[in-house]
């Protein structure tokens, strides 16, 4: 009803206006509700967004109708409950209060150009855990792959390889959610030029957000690189290939994912992190305080490289294969290798193409909207910085402190899936810019 009365205040004739000026205007607003409402009409016919985003902009697992009564001074705050069905790996955080939001939408609708850098907090609302967050890999002990220890040793592949192929299942089948889907719907609509995502699960895509406006920072998991020749394939051929050379952990991998939802009994889901690393979790929070932390035991296992300690199946009588003897196919176009996911791994160097584009983008804005990402590594803040530098302004939403909180000009601790669907559903937002 909002968006229809704009319409129609924009309809009426502007005092002093020639017959042109008239006419013109009265065209544009014609244009411009005919494309708010074939974008509805495709919002509709979208069931990712029909099952998370309500008519108001809230996201359905958690309505939002006013934001809790601040504590009084002195008063100790209470913490936030975790609404049913928000995915365990995300964090919880209160609703974001209107008139925070109200401001950033003044932001965005006053921008030139609004570029939106992304983190792992976007996809935890996935499931997909993150590193940094309150119950991210990081608190539980998880130690990531570095480049330089990918590339000196093949027991050291054989090890990522063997997790990567265990974890790659769940982590393939993950699917956008609100956060995903209401930033593609900015990106549609004009009020978002482009997406700079850290994350390499390439769920921005699958919520259909134009390709050529989304930059991996940080690569992709979905696709393999040949070390020695530069060759890229699918993973999901090499995925094919390692399940064809290791019979054995494919067939224990298939069983568990067959027998993960099995009720009343506990177990271990393999699932993968955000460089697309597996480690054993517990569901539901049960190992891993709700945030898609690791068990301790499970991880153990995980790790030994033929050391005799198996991870188990829930009933305890299945052994995973020794990672010394997990096999890593060669490369299909020189024959040679090592085979790396076309990621940028800790210790390692963003891809200089990437990397320069990226640096265009931050200065080339005038609004630098950070979501869900702590800018912590210096490829992601030095985007920060070098909008700052260049005179944009710079928004944060993010759980948690993060490395450019100095510089934000505006900062709010809020769950990514909320702040977007609310503001791609806003009044302001929700018609194409033009």
């Amino acid at each position: 009803m909002q968006a229809q009365a704009q319409l129609q205040a924009e309809a009426e004739p502007r005092e002093g206006a020639t017959a042109a000026e008239q006419r013109a205007a009265a065209d544009a607003v014609a244009a411009r509700a005919a494309a708010a409402r074939e974008l509805q009409r495709r919002q509709r016919q979208d069931p990712l967004q029909r099952e998370r985003i309500a008519a108001d902009g809230s996201l359905r697992v958690a309505p939002l109708t006013r934001a809790p009564p601040r504590p009084a001074v002195g008063a100790q705050e209470q913490p936030a409950v975790r609404p049913p069905g928000l995915a365990p790996a995300a964090p919880v955080a209160p609703p974001l209060p209107q008139e925070r939001l109200e401001e950033l939408v003044d932001m965005i609708a006053a921008s030139r150009r609004v570029v939106v850098i992304t983190g792992a907090g976007v996809s935890t609302e996935s499931n997909i855990p993150d590193y940094r967050g309150p119950g991210g890999a990081y608190t539980t002990g998880f130690t990531p792959m570095t480049h330089s220890m990918f590339m000196k040793s093949a027991d050291n592949r054989a090890r990522y390889w063997y997790r990567s192929f265990c974890g790659w299942h769940e982590f393939a089948a993950a699917r956008p959610n609100a956060a995903h889907d209401s930033l593609a719907r900015l990106l549609r609509a004009g009020w978002v030029g482009e997406v700079v995502t850290q994350n390499v699960d390439r769920l921005h895509h699958k919520a259909g957000a134009p390709a050529e406006r989304v930059l991996e920072l940080h690569g992709t998991t979905h696709r393999v690189v040949c070390m020695a020749c530069g060759h890229e394939s699918c993973r999901h051929e090499v995925q094919a290939a390692l399940a064809a050379l290791n019979p054995g952990a494919a067939e224990l991998v298939a069983r568990i994912m067959a027998e993960s939802d099995a009720p009343g009994r506990w177990r271990r889901a393999l699932r993968a992190g955000t460089a697309g690393d597996a480690r054993a979790v517990a569901p539901g929070g049960g190992g891993g305080g709700g945030g898609g932390g690791g068990d301790a035991a499970a991880d153990a296992a995980a790790d030994a490289a033929g050391g005799g300690e198996p991870l188990r199946r829930p009933d305890g009588d299945v052994e995973l294969t020794p990672q010394a003897s997990f096999a890593v196919p060669p490369c299909g176009a020189c024959g040679g290798g090592p085979l790396k996911p076309a990621v940028t791994f800790f210790g390692d160097s963003v891809d200089p193409a990437r990397k320069e584009r990226a640096q265009e983008l931050a200065a080339g804005c005038d609004l630098l909207l950070a979501v869900g990402t702590s800018l912590t590594v210096w490829s992601a803040f030095r985007l920060a910085k070098a909008a700052k530098d260049a005179g944009a302004r710079l928004a944060i939403v993010c759980v948690g402190d993060t490395r450019a909180d100095g510089l934000a000009d505006w900062k709010a601790e809020a769950l990514a899936g909320e702040v977007l669907a609310r503001l791609a559903a806003h009044p302001r937002l929700l018609l194409p810019r033009v």
